[in-house]
C-alpha cells in the first residue's frame, strides 16, 4: 500500500491550520479473480464514493480520518458493483473507439458521399465543399470536425439557454471540443461546460439531452436519484437520447433518429 500526501488548509480556532490529506492505494479481488488496484484520497465528503473513471482506473474518496481497514472493508462488499462497473467501462471505451474509427463519409454503396448531420445524411459537397470527394483522409476529417464544432456552436445558445431557464442556473463558460470519450463534461466549481463537437452528427435531441444534462450537474454533481429525477423533469427524452448516442451516426440517421436497444443506466459511481 503506498502513501501520497496532499494538503489542505482548515479553522480551527480562528486560525487557519494545514493538514496533510492522505492519498493511497488498495487492492480489492473481483468475484471472477481478478485484482484491481483503487486510489483512495481523504476529501471533505460525508459518504464513501467510489468510481470508475472513464478511463478505466477505480478512485475510492472517503471522509478524512477513515481508517484503511473500513475502506478496505468497503471495498470487499462492493466487489461485485465494481466488477460490474469495469465491465462497462470497457465496453464502454470499445463502442467510443469503434464510433471514432468509423468513417464519416462513406465512399461507396448506395449512400456514398454522404454525411451524418443533426440527424439525417446530407451530401457532403453541400456542407464541405466541392472537392470533398478528392481530399485525403486527413484533410477530409479535420473538415469534418470544423464543420461540427461551427453546428454546435451555433445551435448551442438556443438550447443553453431554454434549459437553464428551465432549470435556474446559469453556466459560467461553455466550450465545444474534440472528445473522444464523453459527450459533454460539467465542472460544477466553476460552472464550466464542454460540448462533444461530435454531437452535430446526430438528432437535435441528443444535444438538447447532453445540454440539460451538464446543466443539471450546477445542481447535483453526482448521478444520484435527485440528479436523474430533475434531469427526467426537463428534458423527458433523454433516455431515449441516451440510446441514440450509443449507436453510430449513420446507425442513428438509418433509424431516424428513434432510439434503439434497451435502457440500461451504466452504474460509474457507488455511493454509501
Amino acid at each position: 500500500m503506498g502513501w501520497r500526501r496532499g494538503f489542505r488548509m482548515v479553522l480551527k480556532g480562528g486560525c487557519a491550520v494545514v493538514r496533510a490529506a492522505r492519498t493511497y492505494e488498495l487492492e480489492v479481488t473481483l468475484p471472477g479473480g481478478g485484482v484491481q488496484r483503487v486510489a483512495v484520497t481523504e476529501k471533505r465528503v460525508r459518504r464513501l464514493n467510489l468510481r470508475v473513471r472513464a478511463d478505466g482506473s477505480v478512485a475510492l474518496s472517503v471522509p478524512a480520518g477513515t481508517a484503511p481497514a473500513s475502506a478496505r472493508s468497503f471495498l470487499e462488499h462492493s466487489a461485485a458493483w465494481l466488477e460490474r462497473a469495469l465491465a462497462r467501462s470497457v465496453r464502454k471505451r470499445a463502442a467510443a473507439e469503434e464510433r471514432r474509427r468509423e468513417p464519416l463519409i462513406s465512399r461507396t454503396g448506395a449512400d456514398a458521399g454522404t454525411l451524418p448531420l443533426w440527424g439525417r445524411l446530407v451530401p457532403a459537397t453541400e456542407v464541405l465543399g466541392a472537392d470533398a470527394p478528392q481530399l485525403a483522409d486527413d484533410e477530409l476529417a479535420q473538415r469534418i470536425d470544423a464543420l461540427y464544432r461551427r453546428e454546435v456552436a451555433r445551435a448551442l445558445p438556443v438550447a443553453a439557454t431554454r434549459y437553464e431557464a428551465a432549470l435556474g442556473v446559469h453556466a459560467a463558460r461553455w466550450s465545444v471540443r474534440t472528445m473522444e470519450t464523453r459527450w459533454g463534461s460539467c465542472t460544477p466549481a466553476t460552472g464550466s461546460i464542454r460540448m462533444c463537437s461530435r454531437l452535430a452528427a446526430y438528432p437535435p435531441a441528443c444535444l438538447d439531452s447532453v445540454v440539460a444534462h451538464e446543466l443539471v450537474h450546477l445542481l447535483e454533481p453526482s448521478h444520484n436519484a435527485r440528479f436523474h429525477a430533475l434531469l427526467d423533469e426537463v428534458c423527458p427524452g433523454n433516455r431515449d437520447a441516451r440510446r441514440i448516442l450509443k449507436c453510430s451516426p449513420r446507425e442513428a440517421c438509418a433509424n431516424g433518429g428513434t432510439a434503439l436497444g434497451s435502457e440500461h443506466d451504466g452504474e460509474t459511481t457507488l455511493h454509501i
